[in-house]
């Protein structure tokens, strides 16, 4: 987790208080009470080696304070309850013994100091308050951010409905004017954009869509685009592995690649590929792999653009700490991405 500039001096000034305040209160030794006019007056003088025994017991609280927050860090990742309150009574247990062990060690003569749990518990329940709110803040920050991508990616989509339904109806008039055994392609094709069309409209409404939806709508997108090309210029092919075909999958998360791969990987009159591999083997992750020739008047540093910054972005709102993707553009152009669903 990161601390802002505010969160780090309110860190200093909470341990420079806390620890003025326990070290002071533990290093005071009573020497004795008299009495000057009938009032009882008690003289404390202050006990240096506490002090520093103190000092080295702040040390260790420390530690346990940031050792704490780091495991419900790791809660909020792996979110294994059983796991994460073990650990954290060992460290309890563990930072309390090492804390009486040092001072030990350092003591010169007989030790006056006496260990207790009040300090280490007051820092722990500390570090956990802290730790979740903190946790809790970051992931409502998260979800907010993520709700304003939607709602511009929403209010982007409906500037480009223009009337659906008008739209739909428009695409059949023109798919019943077609003479589909004269012109089987475009009327197949003009049936195939009204599918892309529904697709964006109304499936991605919704939070996520099954994988199998999902390969469906890049089938026919891919299609659209080789009419553009001879039957034997673009090599391209989908290939899906495994069965696990209702995982589901924030919808268009994939598309960028295939739109990037037609913008920047196929040139007219010249040989080129587009290889999408889906790997759908293990029900709690997909692999999606996509591969393209680059045509020889671009050059790497030309490929890909806000698009893809736009949808590395959404990944990082939509799964967070749950993806990894990478990019390779030496001899053809390859992004590798693997997500935890």
């Amino acid at each position: 987790m990161r601390f802002s500039r505010v969160e780090i001096i309110l860190n200093i000034l909470f341990w420079v208080l806390t620890s003025w305040m326990i070290i002071s209160f533990n290093s005071k030794e009573v020497i004795g009470t008299e009495y000057i006019d009938g009032e009882k007056i008690t003289t404390a003088v202050r006990d240096w080696e506490l002090v520093w025994y103190g000092i080295i017991g702040q040390v260790f609280y420390a530690l346990l304070f940031y050792g704490e927050f780091f495991l419900i860090h790791l809660l909020s990742k792996s979110k294994k309850v059983a796991a994460f309150i073990l650990k954290s009574l060992v460290l309890l247990f563990v930072v309390a013994f090492f804390r009486d062990l040092s001072i030990k060690l350092v003591a010169s003569g007989e030790l006056s100091y006496e260990g207790s749990f009040s300090a280490p518990i007051f820092y722990f329940v500390v570090a956990v308050s802290y730790g979740f709110i903190k946790t809790w803040l970051k992931n409502e920050r998260e979800r907010s951010q993520l709700e304003l991508v939607k709602n511009q990616a929403e209010l982007d989509l409906l500037k480009l409905q223009l009337q659906p339904h008008f739209l739909f109806n428009t695409m059949n008039n023109l798919l019943s004017m077609v003479n589909q055994s004269d012109n089987p392609k475009l009327a197949e094709s003009i049936d195939k954009l009204s599918s892309l069309l529904r697709y964006v409209v109304y499936e991605t409404n919704r939070n996520k869509v099954p994988i199998e939806e999902e390969v469906t709508f890049l089938r026919n997108y891919a299609d659209l685009h080789l009419l553009r090309f001879e039957d034997n210029e673009v090599d391209f092919e989908i290939n899906v592995l495994g069965t696990y075909d209702q995982q589901e999958i924030e919808p268009g998360i994939f598309l960028c690649y295939i739109e990037n791969a037609f913008k920047h990987g196929v040139a007219p009159e010249e040989k080129s590929f587009i290889s999408v591999n889906i790997d759908l083997l293990d029900p709690k992750r997909i692999h999606f792999n996509i591969e393209n020739s680059i045509p020889k008047p671009y050059s790497s540093n030309q490929i890909g653009g806000q698009g893809l910054a736009s949808n590395k972005e959404r990944l990082n709102l939509t799964y967070p700490k749950r993806h990894d993707i990478t990019i390779n553009s030496d001899i053809t152009y390859c992004v590798d991405l693997s997500i935890k669903i």
